[in-house]
Order: structure tokens, then C-alpha cells, then sequence
């Protein structure tokens, strides 16, 4: 029987009524005529072009050849094109050993498929098909079929409803899966992908246009990452569930993820699931240009540490370089304020002095975000312990509740804070509590607050501070200080402890242009004397690096209480002094003119012990402490003296030196009075030192409360 030959034909595809009666027909037609003892048992022809709306085939041949076994088949097509994707499929071919012929239908159970696919070598694989003549339904399946260095089967329908396909791959390798997706026009170029993963699911498309997906996929051991930065992935394993319908231009989808292996980052969040497993959820996600995303609810739970939930939507940057946009209302459930600190705020505070803390204590409330900015809290504290690494300050039993309502402040409740302890530069701080009234970036102290430190109490009866955080911040304290051990304080200066009390009125204190400015003079009484303080500023009081500025005023101590303070041995009679030009960084002293003397017209009685003479000499390199070691003076243990004077000019971590006046040129060279001698038995302590190191006497004065202080030289 000759083969019959076809060109043009237009249908919906080989399911056309019309095509398949002529095919029926044919395979009926090589069936009667074996029947009727016909020598050619095979019959064969050809098909130009077959048109579809969104494919076409062209260079079809086919031959049904009837055999001892049944009906075998061929049929060669040259190439398949998708129009809407102008992909094609080139030189397939389809055998089958045993067609299965009625009326109704044809159907193989054992077919092999050659083809090239692209993106993906030439194979062939074993499937199988059906075909129902009088409804359309057919059923393909393709089994091992080589994709991304696994296999994955499939299993395809096609009915009057659309197309359903079902699927399942192994070991799929993500890279060649990226190399894959941009064979198809996906632009992945930014980014690159290690590991495996297996996927099942189906999906479905519609006679309307509508596709459904459904996908559930194990990763393992995935590392991704773009070019930027912002996104990385390592030794990632977990699920992930999808579930997508795209109605026209919308695409709709549930999404959820779980995984409890590997580290993730995707700026500005970093999460170890190996220590802490996670699971995402995702609902009524909505999108129609797959770069923002708007999302009903969802909910991130990390085991015990984190619980987010709400409604959010996601902007992903058109250039990678561009960080992801984020608005969302947000429940914040009971979540540990480690995990917080550490996979999200931490990045965000990187370079301020809250970049490197340890933590812990639990938090909860609500949070507001648009276009990646806080716009609303109301957060519960419990138990927060914030310990700077750097030792600048610590705060430790840190609770209550924090309302800020942002850009509205009308809106703000109290807030209200209590804490145990602290530490502010080394100074220590009790449990207190404040009330105070938040708005935008203002800060308002809606009652006094009682601080005790130091064996005393700072006491703030007004604070406010307006624009907190930015260099156009501004703010009014009005505080005073009980009585604090000036020892306390001294010491967090890095200078030596000693005892004594420290108290007086803070004039009112002005913040603008970054700077703190004393409107006054700083007073307090001290050691049965008077001390003031006067041109006070603090620059970036809330920087990294805090400078203090001022001058020093003191008149009239009582040099007994002094030494008895310092265990400096005993001196009596009264002492004045003046520290000009006093600049304190991170509170350390960097600059200064600091001097020592005794009142003029000081009528006081002036005696200075053995012990003393020593201390001082050793201060000033020498000068008397040979003396007492020999001769008469070694059997008195007090002298006389008229004056005292010493002098450090600091200046590049070097004090130069001086005292009470010079003194003329001896064996060690010329040198000047630290104290000069009056009366019997006189003694004179004489400085030949003029350049002392900072550091190294702030060392020689605390080390003075031991026997064996060593000298300075």
C-alpha cells in the first residue's frame, strides 16, 4: 500500500477530530489489507507542517508496520517549535514495539524516546503513551530522563481541561540547574549555586491561560550566592514546600521552608540553622512582575528563640547592589534578644557604639516598617543584659516596656524601663527606674530620676532631648549629685583611688550640634575645700570616642585629708591648684596644665612626715630621700616646710614638670622645689625630673599605697 502524503495542516495540535480520523483510518486500512493476504504489511506517509496557536511541527514521518508480535510503529518529527518561548526541540524520534489499536484509542506501554532537548544533551529514554480518540486524553510518560545531572520522570496529560504534568527529579545538581534556567532566558548571571536537590510536584495549565504549580523540594549541602554579597547560603539543607497560580498577569503562591542544617545571610538577617532549626511559612503571596511581592501573612519561627509574624511586602532590587526593600506590620512573639542582636540589628549598628555586645533576655511586641525604616514600637523587655565588649558600658536585669509611636508622637504612651546594675567607663551603677515619653527621635524624662553610684546618687530632674541620634541633636539635663566617693570616681578615670566625697549642683546642661555645653559653673566641696568647675563641653557625647573639655578650680583643701585619702603619708596645711586647658578623651586625660600649690597667706600649720618626703621625691626623680637615710634627720619622722608646688604640663602622653620655684645648680644638675623647707629640722624635696611620662606616673601615684613604689625615672 502506498504511503500518504500531507502538508498544511492547521489544528489544535495532533488531537484535531479530523487529524486523527485520517491516522485511524490509514492504521484500518494497513490492518485489512494484511487480512486480505497483501504482500506489504507496513503502511507510512508524511506531514509537511502542523500549526497550533503557541507550536508548530514540521518534517513529520511516521510508518505503522504490522508484525508477527502486533503493531509497531515510527514516527520522526524534525523539529517542535514553542512560539511563545522560541524554544525548539530538534530530530525526535518515537518507537513502539506494540501499538495498541481500536476505535477509541492508541496506546504503546513500552515506547522509547530519541530527542534533543535544549540545554540538554541528546538522549534517549523509555516512556510510554495513550491516545483516546473520541475525547482527546493523552497520556505521556518519560521516564529517566537525564536534566542537571540527575533523572527525573514525567508524567504529562492532555485533555479538554489544559495540560497536567507531574514530576520528580533526583539528584539534581543547582549549578547545572542555573546553567539550565539561563539557557531558558532566566537571568541568574549574578549569581552562582553548589549542591543537590530532588524535587517532585505538578503542574497544570488551563484552557483559559491559567497555570497552577505545586512543588516540594529537599536541598542539600547548598551554597548560593550573588556577586554583592547580599545573599549567601552555606552547607544549607532543609525543604521547601511551593504552591503558585499565575491568572493572566498575576501570580499568586503559599510558600513554605524548613531546614535545620547550614548558615544563611540575606542582608540584612543572618541565621545558623544548625544550631537553631527554622521554619518559614508564607501565605497569599501576590506579585505581577516578580519583583515585588505582597504577602497576607506569614510567620518565622526559630525553635524557642524567634517568632515573627504579620503581613509584609518585599521589593527585590532590579540592580544587586541595591538592598531589598522591606515594609511589613509585624507581631513580635516571645524571641530571645541574642538571636535579634545577632542575625539582624548587629549589621544595622555596625559602626555606633552599639556594634559589638553580648546579650541576652526575651522581648515582645510590635513592630512597623516601611521601605526598610522603623516607623512604630511597642516592645516588652524582660530580663536584658546589654555588656559592651569594649568596656564602655553595661546594663544588666534590664525590663519594662518601650512605646515609640514614630513620626507621631501625639500617639505615644509611657514608656517606663527598670534595671539592676551597671557600668558606665568602670563607674557602677545600682537599680533604678525611669519614665519618660518617646517620640520620633525625641526623648523626654516625664518624672526625676534617682541613679545611685558611687556611694551617692546622680539625681535628673529634667532631661530632654530632641533629634536624638543624628549630629543635629539637641537636649537640657538639670541634675545634681549627692554625695559620691571621689575615690570611685577617680579610679574610672584611670587615676589612683582615694577617698573623700564629691556632691554639688549641675548647672543646666545644653546638647546642640553634637557638643554638651554646662551653662555655669560646675561647684561641689570637697576635702573641707572648694571645687569648681567651668567651660564644660562634651563633644559626640554619644560617639565612639566622647571628648570632655574644661578647667578646674580647687582653693583651700585640707592636705591632711588629702594624704590620709591617698595613704600618701601626712601633710598638713592647706592646698590650692588649677588644671587649665583640660581635655579628657574616652576620658582619659590627652592635654592639661595641672598645678599644685600652698595658698598664699595659708596660716595653717605646715608639717610633712617622713613617708611623705619619700613619696615625693620619688616623684620628682630624687632630692631628698638619700638624706633621710643618713645623718641627724633620719632620727625625725615630721618636718617643717614653707611651700609645696608641683606642676605637669601634659601634652602627647608627656608631662613636663615643675614646682615651687628653681633651685641653683647642685651635684644632679638643676632642678626645682617640690617642697621647700622652713624652720627645724628642715628638709627640702627637690625635682630634677623634667619630662615624666603620663601613663607611667599615673602608675608611680597608685603604686604609692605600697612600700616598695618605684621611682620614675
Amino acid at each position: 500500500m502506498a504511503a500518504a502524503d500531507y502538508d498544511g495542516v492547521s489544528a489544535q495540535g495532533l488531537v484535531n477530530p479530523k487529524m486523527t480520523r485520517i491516522l485511524v483510518a490509514i492504521l484500518l486500512l494497513a490492518v485489512v489489507n494484511v487480512v486480505l493476504g497483501a504482500e506489504n504489511n507496513t503502511v507510512g506517509g508524511s506531514i509537511g507542517t502542523v500549526s497550533a496557536e503557541d507550536w508548530n511541527i514540521t518534517g513529520l514521518e511516521f510508518a505503522v508496520e504490522l508484525s508477527e508480535s502486533g503493531l509497531r510503529g515510527d514516527v520522526n518529527i524534525e523539529r517542535i517549535a514553542l512560539l511563545t518561548t522560541d524554544e525548539h526541540f530538534d530530530n525526535i524520534n518515537v518507537t513502539c514495539d506494540n501499538i495498541a489499536l481500536t476505535t477509541q484509542a492508541i496506546s504503546c506501554a513500552r515506547a522509547t524516546v530519541t530527542a534533543t532537548i535544549p540545554g540538554i544533551d541528546r538522549q534517549t529514554v523509555p516512556g510510554a503513551f495513550s491516545y483516546q480518540t473520541d475525547t482527546g486524553h493523552t497520556h505521556i510518560e518519560l521516564n529517566q530522563v537525564a536534566i542537571a545531572g540527575g533523572l527525573a520522570h514525567f508524567d504529562i496529560v492532555k485533555n479538554d481541561s489544559g495540560m497536567d504534568i507531574r514530576f520528580e527529579g533526583e539528584t539534581l545538581q543547582l549549578d547545572k540547574m542555573l546553567a539550565l534556567a539561563r539557557h531558558f532566558g532566566v537571568d541568574l548571571a549574578k549569581y552562582s549555586a553548589t549542591g543537590t536537590a530532588t524535587a517532585s510536584g505538578r503542574l497544570r495549565t488551563g484552557v483559559d491561560g491559567s497555570t497552577y504549580l505545586d512543588l516540594i523540594s529537599m536541598v542539600h549541602s547548598a551554597a548560593i550566592a550573588n556577586e554583592t554579597g547580599t545573599l549567601a547560603t552555606d552547607n544549607l539543607s532543609g525543604q521547601i514546600e511551593l504552591n503558585m497560580t499565575i491568572d493572566g498577569d498575576i501570580a499568586r503562591f503559599s510558600l513554605g521552608l524548613e531546614s535545620d542544617e547550614g548558615e544563611a545571610y540575606l542582608e540584612p538577617a543572618y541565621a545558623n540553622f544548625g544550631e537553631h532549626a527554622i521554619r518559614l511559612t508564607a501565605e497569599q503571596i501576590e506579585t505581577s512582575d516578580f519583583e515585588t511581592y505582597a504577602i497576607a501573612r506569614f510567620r518565622l519561627q526559630q525553635e524557642s528563640l524567634l517568632e515573627l509574624a504579620g503581613a509584609a511586602t518585599v521589593t527585590f532590587p532590579k540592580e544587586d547592589s541595591s538592598p531589598i526593600n522591606l515594609s511589613a506590620d509585624i507581631e513580635l512573639g516571645n524571641s530571645s534578644v541574642t538571636t535579634l542582636y545577632s542575625s539582624l540589628l548587629q549589621v544595622q549598628l555596625a559602626g555606633t557604639i552599639l556594634s559589638d555586645l553580648d546579650t541576652d533576655g526575651r522581648v515582645f511586641g510590635t513592630i512597623k516598617l516601611a521601605n526598610n525604616e522603623l516607623m512604630f514600637a511597642r516592645l516588652q523587655l524582660e530580663d536584658l543584659i546589654l555588656d559592651d565588649r569594649a568596656g564602655r558600658f553595661a546594663i544588666y536585669g534590664l525590663g519594662g516596656f518601650i512605646d515609640w509611636p514614630g513620626a507621631e508622637p501625639a500617639a505615644a504612651g509611657l514608656s517606663e524601663l527598670h534595671w539592676d546594675s551597671g557600668l558606665v567607663h568602670d563607674i557602677i551603677i545600682g537599680a533604678s527606674a525611669a519614665e519618660f515619653r518617646l517620640g520620633d527621635n525625641d526623648v523626654q524624662l516625664m518624672s526625676p530620676l534617682r541613679q545611685p553610684t558611687m556611694g551617692g546618687a546622680l539625681i535628673v530632674h529634667q532631661l530632654v532631648l530632641n533629634n536624638f541620634g543624628s549630629d543635629d541633636a539637641t537636649g537640657v539635663l538639670d541634675a545634681e549629685l549627692e554625695p559620691i566617693q571621689i575615690g570611685q570616681l577617680a579610679g574610672a578615670f584611670g587615676w589612683p583611688a582615694f577617698s573623700g566625697t564629691l556632691s554639688g549642683k549641675l548647672p543646666l546642661l545644653q546638647l546642640a550640634k553634637n557638643t554638651a555645653t554646662i551653662g555655669g559653673t560646675l561647684t561641689a566641696q570637697a576635702f573641707d575645700g572648694d571645687i569648681e568647675m567651668t567651660q564644660l563641653l562634651i563633644e559626640k557625647p554619644f560617639g565612639l570616642i566622647p571628648r570632655l573639655s574644661g578647667d578646674i578650680r580647687m582653693r583651700g583643701l585640707d592636705l591632711r585629708r588629702v594624704t590620709d585619702a591617698f595613704s600618701f603619708g601626712a601633710i598638713q596645711g592647706r592646698l590650692s591648684g588649677d588644671v587649665t586647658g583640660l581635655v579628657l578623651e574616652n576620658w582619659r586625660p590627652v592635654a592639661m596644665d595641672m598645678s599644685f600649690y600652698s595658698p598664699p597667706n595659708d596660716k595653717s600649720q605646715h608639717r610633712i612626715s617622713q613617708r611623705a618626703v619619700e613619696n615625693l621625691a620619688n616623684v620628682g626623680g630624687g632630692g631628698a630621700a638619700a638624706l633621710l637615710s643618713t645623718g641627724v634627720l633620719k632620727f625625725f619622722d615630721v618636718f617643717a616646710y614653707d611651700r609645696i608646688g608641683l606642676r605637669c604640663v601634659l601634652r602627647d602622653g608627656i608631662c613636663t614638670m615643675s614646682g615651687a620655684g628653681p633651685v641653683k645648680d647642685g651635684p644632679l644638675g638643676a632642678g626645682y622645689y617640690i617642697v621647700k623647707g622652713s624652720g627645724l629640722p628642715r628638709i627640702d624635696v627637690v625635682g630634677y625630673r623634667d619630662q615624666v611620662s603620663w601613663p607611667r606616673l599615673v602608675r608611680q601615684l597608685a603604686a604609692i599605697n605600697s612600700d616598695d613604689a618605684p621611682t620614675i625615672n
